[in-house]
């Protein structure tokens, strides 16, 4: 019996000593020792390398339009280089010619040029021409017309020699713009309006000039009412119509008509 006693007080005292244990650690409130959780800042910093940070790239200027030009590797032979630095030296400029022989005066001008070997001073001669629709037998035919008739353009280096040389060929009555002495190149912004209404119309749209509005008289001169004269009620822009208010049999008549089948009364 006293054994068994024995037994069971040195397991108590064990567990005791156990419990002792779990709380030898843990600091009493009131202690002003008391342990403080860890800072963050004391966790344990990265492990140093010896490598630099890379350093920082100066922002760069936006390249120029000639520095881009230049950046650009492009094969260009020594030949078209020249030309192209002959072409940036000529100017255009515009010439009267004989009205109805402005063709004819083309053909004066670059035959010249290419006896007397002076295709280093100009580039292209042009007669101002558009496409424009015209009605014939119910039916639009497009054609061909110069819409500066006696007038043409001459791209070409101005000086004493070229200035006379183009004066002295057969056709040409002078240069326009400036002065006789002392001709002017044309203005950038009118040549491209001007070449911009040489080249054809785009996605195959009619240059068609409407100059009519509601209420015009206007005289048919195609199709089965050619002739007779009648008042503009109606303008489709969209189609290229015209609602025409014609007198048949005395009684008002509207008739559906294409712009290019009638002019102004």
């Amino acid at each position: 019996m006293q054994d068994d006693k024995d037994k069971r007080q040195k397991q108590e005292n064990a567990a005791d000593g156990e419990l002792e244990s779990l709380f030898f650690d843990l600091p009493d409130a009131d202690d002003d020792s008391a342990a403080t959780a860890p800072d963050e800042t004391d966790a344990e910093a990265p492990a140093e390398t010896d490598a630099e940070p890379p350093a920082e790239t100066p922002s760069e200027a936006p390249l120029t339009e000639q520095e881009l030009l230049a950046s650009i590797d492009l094969p260009i032979s020594a030949a078209d280089e020249a030309e192209i630095e002959r072409k940036a030296r000529l100017e255009w400029f515009a010439l009267h010619a004989n009205t109805g022989h402005e063709n004819k005066v083309k053909r004066n001008i670059e035959m010249a040029i290419k006896s007397n070997h002076m295709e280093d001073y100009f580039g292209d001669v042009l007669v101002p021409i558009q496409e424009v629709t015209e009605m014939k037998n119910g039916k639009r035919v497009t054609t061909k017309r110069k819409f500066l008739p006696g007038y043409l353009l001459i791209e070409m280096l101005m000086n004493k020699e070229t200035h006379h040389f183009v004066n002295s060929i057969p056709g040409v009555t002078g240069f326009i713009g400036g002065t006789p002495q002392k001709p002017e190149p044309v203005p950038q912004d009118e040549v491209d309006r001007i070449l911009g209404r040489i080249k054809e119309p785009e996605d195959g749209k009619e240059m068609l000039e409407i100059p009519y509005k509601v209420g015009d008289s206007v005289q048919v001169i195609d199709g089965p009412f050619s002739d007779w004269v009648g008042v503009i009620n109606e303008i489709n822009h969209e189609k290229g119509k015209l609602k025409v208010m014609i007198s048949i049999f005395g009684k008002e008549t509207p008739v559906e008509l294409d712009f290019l089948q009638v002019k102004q009364n």
